[in-house]
């Protein structure tokens, strides 16, 4: 069941009552939105470029003429330039003098009276002539090297390998003519002589252990428990 429409009556209180209150408010906000353009077209932009022409330009001006230019040239004149003057004369100046003087200059009368006559008599007197017998002395080595060389090819191929394999053959024939046979005897006379002799005794030992000793043991430890000898 849907709930009956409210009769068409009502309306136009409703609609009276929104005019009555909203109207007003909705006019106020707009005269207040017709004044705010007004005053920030009439009012503000003149008042802004006024600010700006009279205020910011000016301000600008002297900040830089006043504050900025006379500030930069006393930092320049009065800071910079006299600490690069005492930089460079009281430091630059007094240390590149003293290592010239102490340092570049001593250093190269020592190479030119001491380390160069040594570096020349090293060279002349070293390594030149060293470098002379190797020259020499290398090609003799080279050909000894080489001689060398194809004697222990020659002793390889004609002595050492046949040797070698000679040494091989023997010995292949030794362990099929000799000692493989000796092998197979022995491995034959011990299984058909000593296996079956340790097989017998360890029977007799078994049967002796577990007919006789066993026995005899349990005969002595029952009368030592029945004469109170053993508990």
């Amino acid at each position: 069941m849907t709930d009956a429409p409210p009769p068409a009556w009502i309306h136009w209180p409703i609609r009276v009552l929104a005019v009555i209150v909203v109207l007003p408010f909705r006019l106020a906000w707009e005269a207040l939105r017709a004044t705010g353009r007004f005053l920030a077209r009439y009012v503000g932009r003149p008042l802004a470029w006024l600010g700006r022409h009279l205020i910011v330009v000016p301000a600008a001006f002297l900040w830089h003429y006043v504050v900025v230019v006379p500030v930069t040239f006393l930092w320049h004149y009065v800071v910079v330039v006299p600490v690069t003057f005492l930089w460079h004369y009281v430091v630059v100046v007094p240390v590149t003098f003293l290592w010239t003087y102490l340092v570049v200059v001593p250093g190269r009368w020592l190479w030119q009276l001491l380390l160069r006559p040594l570096e020349l008599a090293v060279r002349y007197l070293l390594v030149i002539p060293v470098g002379w017998l190797i020259a020499l002395v290398t090609p003799v080595f080279l050909l000894l090297g080489a001689g060398i060389a194809a004697v222990a090819r020659a002793v390889h191929r004609w002595v050492l390998l046949p040797g070698w394999r000679g040494a091989g053959w023997v010995l292949r024939q030794v362990y099929l003519w000799l000692l493989r046979p000796v092998g197979i005897a022995i491995a034959w006379t011990w299984r058909h002589t000593v296996v079956p002799v340790w097989r017998v005794v360890a029977a007799a030992g078994r049967w002796v252990r577990e007919s006789l000793l066993r026995p005899s043991a349990d005969m002595a430890r029952a009368v030592l428990v029945s004469v109170g000898l053993r508990r």
